[in-house]
């Protein structure tokens, strides 16, 4: 039943974003885009997530200012479910700023950002009126939407539309959220890497997305899972086909060369141990039943509110990019890039990727 009303409200946003009057141009020669999403801003206490990476998510956003990117903020951006919108400007309004300075522009010149299920309020006229009320015009030329297309061939959304308390119920999870669970955020000190995340409920939430951006033959790039995805695969995937190519490397090198490369094999084996560690040694939902690789069409930004940085999507003149912002060493690490207009092809006609992408891993 969720699959299904899953999949009409992603049919119903993306048929209103595809619409030519709203679907944004994009140049594979010159545009540079940065996608951010599940920022969760509080309100700098201990229930805030966002506040151990907000000087590292500024930095970036300089960066991204300075190299000519525009940005689209995938929702959640605002904890609105814990805070009230005033309790947020306080701490953070500046970098709000910056984000709406470098947002991506609607051909009507507005700003354009996305909501998500813990920003909804910003869609809502009453939030409005009551920015107004507040003498607060931070918010005056923003364009929010449900969905975007870019292109015509990329369609991004935060993903929660169709799951009842996130999407319909969402007022009644907004006062569950504030009223027990930030307190219980502050007397444990519990943050985004907490009991709150349930991997069965996100593996399920995920394969959906896969399986309508495949039929629909788009790139779906989504956040509100957290866990950041590049072409279908999941970090856990990438590890495990990385060791099969290092293996197979490891048969054609001298033996006097073999260190470097089963060294290599120990560490991205004692990656997977950690993931199925944390996931109680239940491994990921394949996203194919069967045998074959997945079709490159699902991608998803991860969170702003990782213990060991950030991630975000960059679109980088037809390169699409996985990245990482490390915390400690502030430092801007590309996990994968590919060619964008490659992966639309291989969506377009339903092909699972091959050695073009796998090569990218070693």
């Amino acid at each position: 039943m969720f699959s299904d009303r899953m999949g009409r409200k992603f049919n119903q946003i993306y048929k209103e974003a595809a619409k030519p009057k709203n679907i944004i141009p994009l140049s594979f020669e010159k545009d540079r885009i940065v996608i951010f999403s599940d920022h969760h801003k509080g309100d700098n206490s201990s229930a805030d997530d966002f506040r151990k990476n907000a000087f590292l998510y500024s930095s970036a956003l300089s960066y991204y200012q300075k190299e000519g990117y525009m940005l689209i903020v995938l929702g959640d951006n605002e904890e609105l479910w814990e805070n009230s919108y005033d309790k947020i400007l306080c701490n953070y309004k500046e970098l709000i700023e910056k984000e709406i300075e470098i947002a991506l522009e609607s051909p009507s010149k507005k700003k354009i950002r996305l909501w998500g299920n813990h920003d909804k309020e910003v869609s809502l006229k009453r939030f409005k009126r009551y920015c107004k009320t507040q003498h607060e015009n931070i918010l005056d030329n923003i364009d929010y939407r449900e969905g975007l297309c870019l292109g015509g061939g990329i369609f991004l959304i935060h993903g929660h539309q169709g799951r009842f308390f996130d999407d319909i119920a969402w007022k009644l999870s907004r006062w569950a959220v504030q009223f027990v669970w930030k307190t219980i955020q502050k007397l444990l000190h519990i943050g985004i890497d907490g009991p709150a995340e349930n991997f069965r409920i996100r593996d399920d939430l995920e394969l959906k997305y896969y399986q309508w951006a495949k039929k629909n033959k788009v790139l779906l790039i989504c956040g509100h899972t957290h866990r950041a995805i590049f072409g279908s695969l999941t970090h856990l995937d990438c590890l495990q086909i990385s060791i099969h190519h290092l293996k197979i490397k490891l048969k054609e090198t001298p033996f006097i060369e073999r260190e470097k490369i089963e060294k290599e094999i120990r560490r991205k084996k004692a990656q997977i141990e950690k993931i199925l560690i944390r996931r109680l040694g239940k491994t990921p939902k394949s996203f194919e039943e069967n045998s074959a690789r997945p079709v490159p069409c699902y991608f998803n930004d991860g969170c702003c509110g990782y213990t060991n940085g950030i991630t975000c999507i960059e679109i980088d003149k037809g390169i699409i990019r996985l990245i990482k912002w490390q915390r400690q060493k502030k430092k801007r690490i590309i996990l994968f890039e590919r060619n964008l207009q490659l992966l639309l092809r291989y969506i377009n006609e339903s092909r699972p990727v091959d050695e073009f992408l796998e090569l990218e891993l070693l």
